[in-house]
């Protein structure tokens, strides 16, 4: 699969509404929520709507694509309720991903709240996981790693490595890559020799294998921060030749890129982004949706581009 270049977008009215809005700005694939967000509601779609979004995904040709997981959910929590209620939501999620076919469900996995001690977190996240694998089918779960904000597990690769294993370095198990994530966790991949020891890392403790998606965001925070800041594409403190230097690196030629940034106009990912990365990765500009009638707004949720 050659690499994909596109973005969360927002399944406000509809879930096939989020293809027209992928289609809109020029998205090759798309990250959606399923259901809202900041709530444990159980999601609800029709038959028909489902069917329209697999419909229009493939008659447009966008994926492959994701389900960005709720933020509420926190499998090291100290409340063991809320590690229970996270499982819970989490196989309803994966769930989706089945009936959408999309590629897996990407995941905040959790933070033991600064009381519970790391490897206590860390066991509460393999059993967490383990519980969920048991409970779906086919759908990969993929971690995505973190700034390090407070006690947040997967900002330190040789967390996600230890998960990986504890689990039995299961194949479901994969993992998406943030761009500003890595940098603001103090892994720093603004010039090109950093770059290539921060994947040689990622593939020491994780393995290249495992890298099934990459979240594309420029960083409002600087280097090593820990706080989880996302800016527009060579508007932040990485810039133009970093993404420069990761579009064109070896180990992610073939994956799905998702732009989770404020926008321009500050509605979430746009045309200007996307084909500022077509750019940087030595592509023309998008020609998808371009004289079509597609909704253009993004709606009123679009994943982490607002922080």
């Amino acid at each position: 699969m050659e690499m994909r270049i596109g973005a969360h977008v927002s399944t406000s009215g509809s879930l096939h509404d989020s293809v027209h809005r992928a289609v809109a700005i020029g998205a090759e694939c798309a990250q959606i929520f399923v259901g809202a967000p900041q709530r444990w509601a159980v999601a609800h779609y029709s038959d028909e709507d489902v069917t329209e979004y697999l419909r229009l995904a493939n008659a447009y040709g966008i994926g492959p694509n994701v389900v960005h997981s709720l933020y509420l959910v926190n499998l090291a929590s100290p409340d063991p309720e809320q590690r229970e209620r996270s499982v819970m939501a989490l196989i309803d999620q994966m769930d989706w991903c089945e009936r959408l076919g999309v590629l897996g469900l990407v995941v905040h996995v959790g933070s033991g709240k600064g009381v519970v001690p790391h490897d206590e977190a860390l066991a509460f996240v393999v059993e967490g996981i383990e519980q969920m694998l048991s409970q779906t089918r086919d759908s990969c779960f993929l971690i995505e790693n973190t700034a390090g904000m407070g006690s947040s597990i997967g900002s330190d690769f040789r967390d996600i490595g230890t998960i990986i294993s504890r689990l039995g370095f299961d194949q479901r198990i994969r993992v998406c890559l943030d761009t500003a994530h890595t940098f603001e966790a103090g892994h720093d991949i603004s010039t090109k020799d950093g770059l290539d020891a921060v994947i040689e890392e990622f593939d020491q403790y994780i393995g290249l294998d495992r890298l099934t998606a990459i979240h594309a965001n420029d960083s409002k925070s600087p280097f090593g921060s820990k706080l989880d800041r996302h800016q527009n594409i060579g508007a932040g403190y990485l810039g133009e030749d970093a993404f420069g230097w990761f579009m064109t690196h070896p180990a992610v030629q073939e994956l799905p890129f998702f732009l989770e940034v404020p926008g321009v106009a500050g509605r979430g990912p746009d045309r200007e982004n996307v084909d500022t990365l077509r750019r940087l990765a030595g592509r023309q500009p998008s020609t998808i949706g371009l004289g079509s009638s597609s909704m253009v707004d993004g709606g009123d949720e679009t994943a982490d581009s607002r922080r």
